[in-house]
């Protein structure tokens, strides 16, 4: 008997764990690079399909980056050639910020939309992707 209620128990918890894994959100990104972000992204979007941003800075102490906010229209001619590219043609830029790093160099982390979809893409200045 304690055979049967033994299996019937990982029986129960081996379904349970089964169902689990299969609920696990999926996330794809942008093949420019291979960075995701999953969750739902505020940004305010004009009718025009432009994108309203405010400037602001967030310092992060433990890798000593600045983010600060720009415009989808402040953005360099390279790194708007970049999103005007055939991979990347169907997201839409929802959010912008230009990163300093500690170590002097500066890159653009953008955030994307596709759909339901969300993903971002980190870029230098010339539309390069960045690691």
């Amino acid at each position: 008997m304690k055979k049967v209620v033994l299996s019937a128990f990982a029986f129960a918890m081996f379904t349970a764990v089964s169902a689990n894994a299969q609920t696990a959100p999926s996330t794809q990104t942008p093949a420019a690079t291979g960075t995701t972000q999953t969750g739902t992204q505020g940004a305010a979007q004009t009718g025009a399909g432009t994108t309203q941003s405010t400037t602001t800075t967030t310092t992060t102490t433990a890798t000593e980056e600045t983010k600060t906010a720009v415009t989808v229209e402040e953005l360099p001619a390279g790194v708007k050639t970049t999103l005007a590219s055939a991979t990347l043609k169907p997201w839409t830029a929802t959010e912008a910020f230009l990163v300093k790093g500690a170590d002097g160099k500066e890159y653009y982390a953008i955030n994307l939309k596709k759909d339901n979809e969300t993903g971002s893409v980190k870029l230098d200045k010339e539309g390069k992707p960045v690691k």
